[in-house]
């Protein structure tokens, strides 16, 4: 007899079950794949947590296998381990979401960096074209 019950499933990190990962699964590197850890400290589900960048990134487990995970996030529960932030947890999101949009617009503009300096080398457009009259004031006081 029981008054109340309380089941929990918990979560699981596994790159392997979501669809949408499936063909780049084993290209994404995990804790496992850049940190040995202490056997009293080894933990098979920290361990297969993605190992992310500062930005939220998936790295790559080799880097044969960066251009297919270029430019996915995982802003999820899965960065816990990596960022100590995800978008899991209210309070953490003001310090997630900026680091998580500077990432993404620093790639962004990595990606073009050689048209940006070209284009901001080229630009020749004159910006200043007022000339000068002095005023009534200015004629007084000189």
């Amino acid at each position: 007899m029981f008054d109340y019950l309380v089941l929990s499933t918990g979560l699981v990190t596994d790159h392997d079950l979501r669809p949408e990962l499936s063909q780049v699964s084993g290209k994404i590197a995990r804790w496992q794949d850049v940190f040995d850890a202490p056997a009293d400290q080894k933990h098979p589900i920290l361990d297969a947590h993605p190992y992310l960048s500062e930005g939220f990134e998936f790295t790559p487990v080799s880097a044969d296998d960066a251009p297919a995970i270029k430019g996915l996030y995982a802003f999820n529960y899965s960065a816990l381990v990596s960022m100590g932030l995800s978008a899991a947890a209210l309070t953490g999101l003001g310090y997630a979401i900026p680091r998580l949009a500077q990432a993404i617009a620093s790639s962004l503009f990595l990606e073009d960096k050689t048209e940006w300096v070209q284009r901001y080398l080229d630009y020749d457009e004159v910006e200043f074209v007022s000339t000068w009259a002095p005023t009534q004031r200015e004629k007084v006081v000189s």
